[in-house]
């Protein structure tokens, strides 16, 4: 660039003897102004932040209570959460500090554990928000963990204490129910260890987690105008190829609840590949889509790759292709 004067707001000029001139430096003196109003604003916002914090914890010092480390520990409805409040200073002073409190330990509510899971729980924030205020709202959050896990961006928490709890009655039990009811109009019945829940195309899913043996659940699946309920898994974990969509118990009800219409269009990366034969097997209008795909020359069962980009195992693909001819003869019927 030719002229850096310009850039700062000054201009070089030579006089009359030919000897430069600098103009008064008014603009730099005004910037320098707005640069300091700007940090004394933030400042004072920060400041006022950091008084609410302080108001949350006292006025709720039954439920909030720092350690002899510093550390928050907060009693939630589900949960005793710790928070390593010295680390997020540590943060605030130096926003170039790789310390941070993103990581919360979660507690059962029977008590402090010595190795106890942890949860990188976040919440909603915009780009004028105060350190503080972030603070303010992740302890409250955290204290009113009942509502505030149902919220999408909790999904890490809901994981946490979902390892923490499983399905057996717990103080999760109520807030489960509630949370499956909203997404995808699950019903939970805890005499019989089952939860049902709505698919699409007129589907509804019912996931039995009674057995203790199993390593996964038995799914069972009912259509349109039927009243009876068909068998598809007794325990989904070892009957699949370990696809990531199946693999946990808040992933499956989603993609359980979005099948069969996913499937028409899923690939052999986006479901797992046994499942969706299981389903094109008794689903004529899914059959007539992945009848394509198997009748292709360049087609092999034991050739489909599974989510960690290797072959599914030989017996795997043993029943993906016992799948096959039994969707070949559905759309042939």
């Amino acid at each position: 660039m030719d002229n850096w004067g310009e850039l700062f707001g000054f201009r070089d000029d030579e006089g009359d003897d030919g000897v430069k001139q600098t103009t008064p430096m008014d603009e730099q003196q005004e910037r320098r102004e707005n640069m300091l109003e700007t940090m004394l604003m933030m400042s004072e916002a920060s400041k006022r932040a950091a008084y609410w914090v302080e108001e949350i914890i006292s006025n709720n010092e039954g439920r909030m209570k720092l350690d002899n480390e510093g550390r928050l520990l907060i009693t939630g409805q589900l949960a005793f959460y710790r928070v390593n409040i010295n680390a997020f200073l540590s943060k605030f002073n130096n926003p170039f500090d790789y310390n941070s409190f993103d990581s919360v330990e979660v507690h059962p509510k029977s008590g402090l554990v010595e190795s106890p899971k942890t949860a990188c729980v976040q919440i909603r924030t915009s780009g004028s928000m105060p350190a503080y205020d972030f603070l303010g709202g992740y302890i409250l959050g955290l204290m009113n963990d009942s509502a505030s896990w149902l919220d999408e961006s909790m999904h890490p928490l809901r994981r946490t204490l979902f390892d923490i709890y499983g399905l057996a009655p717990s103080p999760l039990t109520d807030s489960l129910a509630r949370y499956f009811e909203q997404t995808v109009d699950g019903k939970f019945n805890w005499q019989e260890d089952t939860v049902t829940f709505r698919g699409t195309n007129g589907w509804k899913w019912r996931i039995n987690f009674a057995n203790p043996l199993a390593q996964g659940y038995a799914i069972f699946y009912q259509k349109p105008r039927q009243t009876w309920w068909n068998h598809m898994f007794s325990d989904h974990t070892k009957e699949t190829t370990g696809h990531h969509t199946m693999s946990g118990f808040f992933g499956l009800v989603q993609h359980l609840s979005e099948s069969p219409k996913l499937l028409k269009t899923a690939s052999e990366w986006e479901t797992d590949p046994i499942f969706i034969r299981k389903v094109a097997s008794v689903y004529p209008a899914l059959a007539k889509v992945l009848i394509h795909r198997i009748e292709d020359e360049g087609y092999s069962a034991d050739q489909i790759y599974s989510f960690y980009d290797e072959p599914i195992e030989s017996d795997e693909a043993e029943r993906v292709s016992i799948l096959d001819e039994i969707i070949r003869q559905t759309v042939s019927a």
